[in-house]
């Protein structure tokens, strides 16, 4: 019994000392500013209408972090949660996050995809929660083995109105 014991055991210390696995746990930080671009969505005015969700034209600022898993280092799957600021009107967002490398090279072009939902405290009862989708691309300058930094800019669309995302992030 004694002797299977230490072969499994040793079988199975072997098996995890040379595997390597394809998926990897990924983790970033990002930050960003969102300049206003437009307001697709009219409104007649009506009795008791409080105005937009975000009223002006506010541009916003945003922190977000994200946990999730990279596949072959190209393919990225994940969930993030957002600190939102649109000038002066604080918030949320949690979405899921897929992100695309092309290429392994020091230095890739790479493209987003966000989509979740958004939660403001603005003039409204209880604020206003709305979906958010965000696509943006850039590029990955890899400065370490496991440390990258990223720039991007797309387009976000939410709270009835169309922003123009720039973000920093570190990915480890």
């Amino acid at each position: 019994m004694k002797k299977t014991l230490l072969c499994c055991a040793l079988i199975y210390a072997s098996i995890n000392t040379y595997a390597q696995s394809q998926i990897k746990y990924t983790a970033k930080i990002e930050a960003g500013y969102q300049f206003f671009l437009s307001r697709p969505i009219k409104y007649d005015v009506g009795e008791g209408w409080l105005g937009y969700q975000l009223n002006g034209k506010p541009n916003g600022i945003d922190l977000s972090f994200i946990n999730g898993v990279s596949f072959r280092d190209n393919l990225r799957l994940g969930l993030g949660v957002s600190y939102l600021n649109y000038e002066h009107i604080n918030g949320y967002s949690v979405f899921g996050d897929l992100e695309y490398i092309t290429t392994k090279a020091k230095i890739s072009p790479l493209f987003n995809l966000k989509i979740g939902r958004s939660h403001i405290n603005n003039q409204y009862t209880n604020g206003s929660t709305a979906t958010v989708v965000d696509f943006s691309g850039g590029v990955e300058h890899k400065i370490g083995a496991k440390l990258s930094l990223q720039y991007k800019a797309g387009f976000r669309f939410v709270h009835q109105s169309i922003f123009l995302p720039i973000r920093i992030g570190l990915r480890f």
